[in-house]
């Protein structure tokens, strides 16, 4: 199975190759997020001490293209990644028995985590990241994309919130605090997404031949975002726009 598949699924106790697997060609304004995973991915491809990581931020910020990318450079170190798909999260211990005398390295990936505020599964979450009385193989890190930075939504607290409520809302606070490196993803600065946008335009050959700034300012706005998602999709639209049927 990881001899063919860089990236596999694990869903109702089996595993399966995933073949649409393509990392991307170039990451742009991402140097200090490359930076820190790359280096803590090399120590897991080396067989050294590895933290979880954490990737946290809107949507369509490069989240899910570093995942990729780190799974394509160190795939020669015997790196492979392990989406998580299962709704049950305690199957994980069986995923650990299958991994655990592996040659390779692996990434546990759970894509876009979050949990509603009463919800009582991130307490069985939190017991496998760590705390479980048994530990997940030396093999592996945990690697979590989601679209905030606390992963379950929490309440505001007052002086005259009772020691109980204090408690859980501390509990949860613990769950984030169980991933050593957390990374962030922000929007771009205008300057750095109109360079993305002209990245992108060269890539699906478009023609220039208009004021790039003020139509791409206008299609992300009415996205809400400076991202590298609008910027690909802005170049794209402008290539159907020019395409002649």
């Amino acid at each position: 199975m990881f001899d063919d598949y860089l990236v596999v699924r694990w869903y109702r106790g089996d595993l399966k190759g995933a073949s649409g697997f393509r990392a991307p060609k170039k990451l742009l304004y991402l140097d200090k997020q490359i930076e820190i995973s790359s280096k803590n991915t090399a120590c897991l491809c080396s067989g050294l001490e590895a933290l979880n990581m954490f990737f946290y931020g809107e949507n369509g910020l490069g989240k899910s293209s570093l995942v990729k990318y780190l799974v394509d450079r160190f795939s020669s170190k015997g790196l492979r990644c392990i989406e998580y798909l299962e709704e049950d999260v305690y199957s994980i211990y069986e995923l650990f028995d299958i991994i655990r005398n592996s040659p390779y390295k692996f990434f546990i990936y759970f894509d876009d985590l979050a949990f509603e505020e009463n919800d009582k599964e991130f307490r069985k979450f939190k017991s496998i990241i760590e705390g479980s009385l048994e530990e997940k193989p030396n093999n592996c890190i945990f690697l979590v994309t989601s679209n905030k930075k606390r992963i379950i939504k929490q309440k505001a607290l007052t002086l005259n919130s009772d020691i109980f409520e204090k408690e859980e809302e501390n509990e949860k606070t613990s769950l984030f605090a169980r991933f050593g490196l957390s990374i962030g993803f922000h929007p771009l600065e205008v300057s750095n997404f109109i360079e993305v946008v002209k990245f992108y335009l060269n890539e699906f050959g478009v023609k220039q031949n208009f004021d790039i700034k003020k139509e791409a300012q206008s299609f992300a706005l009415s996205y809400g975002t400076y991202s590298g998602r609008i910027a690909k999709q802005f170049a794209l639209f402008k290539f159907i726009e020019q395409f002649n049927v």
